[in-house]
């Protein structure tokens, strides 16, 4: 595995991600309200949640649609080039939209197409990277993921004002990472023949429903605190928007830094992956009671640095043991694809069920991080019940 692939795949996922917290988290909230300031959450939540739904049926097609392709040029640079072109184009277009109908129209689009980017670049870490240096890839890719999501949004806010400059930034650095990604990491022809086995046959492996399910349980509870950390810092401190807001941004700061340095960690130190898996799904679920214990701003920051650093290992052990686990190399685009949506439908479903714990639960924030905490300690149980990873057929 050569250095170039490792901070070329960083900097694609810093740039994929980078348009995701961008646009979804300030572009296309702020220009929807905007244009219509009366009906703007309600419009938010309906593009929202349609984009999830399209993104339950694009990522994992585009992912199998690479493994089928046929080029000179490999199987999946064709379909990161042509998702990223794609992209580009819908960004500046978006960055004109004056309408609520045109701006939902145009993150409708630009999400399924950041799939067809994604999918396939997932692959390529089951296509190129050695099983002993997957840990060391999944970190690069993991803090790529993170640094994207916090420097997207940062900038998008500050740059909220002038929407189509930060669009035209987030399309050019997309362009230029994708592009030279596939032109640093060529890949050879896929124009010969391949060995494929059916979805149901590669999903009958118990590995992998295991896999798939602790990955749901992890990201579920984690995610069921995280998307009301607003309303969390405003409950334990009394303050007001503005200042919560405030509070909330340096809890998400902290909970990034510490994943990166929790990734990097995993890079250097991960061999064997199950044990370090449990160890960093016991830690999260630990550092989810630590708010309970202590409901103020101390307790909420001791959170987001132990369960951040926890995280950042788990992601490096977790993304390699996924890609262990894959029945067979040339479908290891759809498998992946398949095996996202682990992170991407606990992400659609957390929201409401948070909601429906705190009516249930009389507004208590304690007893949803109770909850996060049994889903990460379920993730634990089940992670431990995956033995060796099985070989791969050809």
């Amino acid at each position: 595995m050569h250095t170039r692939l490792l901070w070329s795949l960083l900097l694609a996922a810093l740039a994929l991600n980078a348009v995701y917290g961008a646009v979804a988290g300030v572009l296309v909230p702020a220009q929807i309200a905007r244009a219509d300031a009366a009906n703007k959450d309600a419009i938010l939540a309906v593009a929202l949640t349609a984009s999830s739904l399209l993104t339950l049926v694009v990522h994992p097609l585009a992912g199998a649609a690479s493994d089928r392709t046929r080029s000179r040029r490999g199987r999946r640079a064709p379909w990161i080039v042509a998702g990223a072109a794609g992209s580009a184009a819908v960004m500046v277009a978006l960055g004109y939209a004056e309408s609520a109908g045109a701006v939902v129209l145009g993150w409708l689009v630009l999400q399924p197409l950041l799939n067809v980017v994604e999918a396939p670049l997932d692959a390529v870490l089951a296509d190129r990277v050695e099983p002993s240096r997957r840990p060391r890839a999944a970190a690069f890719f993991g803090m790529g993921a993170a640094g994207g999501l916090a420097a997207g949004a940062a900038g998008a806010g500050l740059g909220v004002a002038a929407p189509h400059a930060v669009y035209l930034a987030l399309a050019t650095g997309l362009l230029v990472a994708s592009v030279g990604f596939v032109v640093a990491n060529p890949d050879r022809s896929s124009a010969g023949t391949t060995t494929r086995i059916p979805a149901r046959e590669a999903w009958a492996s118990r590995d992998l429903r295991l896999v798939f399910s602790a990955r749901f349980a992890l990201v579920l509870g984690h995610q069921l605190v995280m998307g009301y950390l607003l309303y969390i810092v405003m409950d334990f401190t009394g303050a007001s928007v503005e200042e919560a807001g405030r509070t909330a941004s340096l809890v998400i700061g902290l909970h990034i830094v510490s994943l990166i340095c929790g990734s990097v960690a995993g890079a250097l130190w991960i061999r064997r992956r199950v044990p370090w898996i449990v160890a960093a799904s016991a830690v999260l679920a630990a550092s989810l009671l630590i708010p309970v214990a202590a409901p103020n701003v101390a307790g909420l920051m001791a959170f987001a640095v132990v369960g951040g650093a926890a995280r950042g290992v788990y992601l490096a052990a977790d993304l390699a043991l996924m890609i262990d686990v894959l029945p067979s190399r040339d479908d290891s685009g759809r498998d992946l694809g398949l095996l996202g949506l682990a992170t991407i439908v606990p992400q659609t479903l957390a929201p409401a069920l948070a909601g429906l714990v705190l009516i249930l639960g009389s507004g208590s924030y304690g007893v949803l991080f109770v909850l996060a905490a049994l889903a990460a300690l379920s993730s634990t149980a089940i992670i431990a019940r995956v033995g060796s990873a099985p070989a791969r057929r050809p």
